[in-house]
Order: structure tokens, then C-alpha cells, then sequence
């Protein structure tokens, strides 16, 4: 895949600002949060993408701003987490969601 340059995917820069591109919309159904991309103003549902809510709490800290190591910490704090585990779990989604060209790294 595309994306993220990282030698794997359990590595993650902790000062790396993530932005979510303008082609995706994110939608709750039910329990799960789904991710869509859009292109001239239509869904195309051969990509849709079904989150955990983990990973749907990641998507909505990744605005830009915060560096990777900032919502590591919010994570570990809101699901009381072991820091190793999110780091790696983080850097797994965040290497999926760059491939896919739903995240891209700012600057």
C-alpha cells in the first residue's frame, strides 16, 4: 500500500500530525462507525470502511493538529489502555487509513 513511509506497521512517529482528506465522510449506524469514501459527490460502496469504536475515536481525535503521541495518550486515558498496545494498534490503523487515502500526514 501507499501511504505512510514506515519500515513497519507497529512504527509511528509521536510527533506526526495526521489530517483526514475531504473525499471521506464518516457515518454512525447503529454501533458502528463507517467510513465512506466520496468522489464528485458519490459514495463509492465497493470501499466502505466499518470501524471499531476504538478506532472511530482515533479517526475523530485525527484533526490535523494533534501529534500521534497526543491521542496515544488520550486513548490510554479513556480506555484506561496499555500504552504498547495502542501505539501499535494506532499505527496499524493510521498505516491502513494513509493507503487507502483516507488520512495523510500534514506537513
Amino acid at each position: 500500500m501507499a501511504g505512510v513511509h514506515m519500515t513497519t506497521t507497529t512504527e509511528l512517529e509521536g510527533t506526526s500530525v495526521f489530517r483526514r482528506t475531504k473525499d471521506v465522510v464518516c457515518r454512525s449506524v447503529g454501533a458502528e462507525s463507517i467510513l465512506v469514501p466520496i468522489r464528485n459527490n458519490v459514495g463509492n460502496l465497493d470501499f466502505v470502511y466499518t470501524l471499531s469504536p476504538v478506532a472511530a475515536r482515533i479517526w475523530a481525535l485525527i484533526d490535523g493538529v494533534k501529534t500521534a503521541d497526543a491521542i496515544v495518550d488520550e486513548i490510554c486515558a479513556e480506555y484506561d489502555a496499555d500504552r504498547d498496545t495502542v501505539q501499535a494498534d494506532m499505527a496499524a490503523l493510521i498505516h491502513d487509513l494513509a493507503g487507502v487515502s483516507l488520512i495523510a500526514r500534514v506537513g
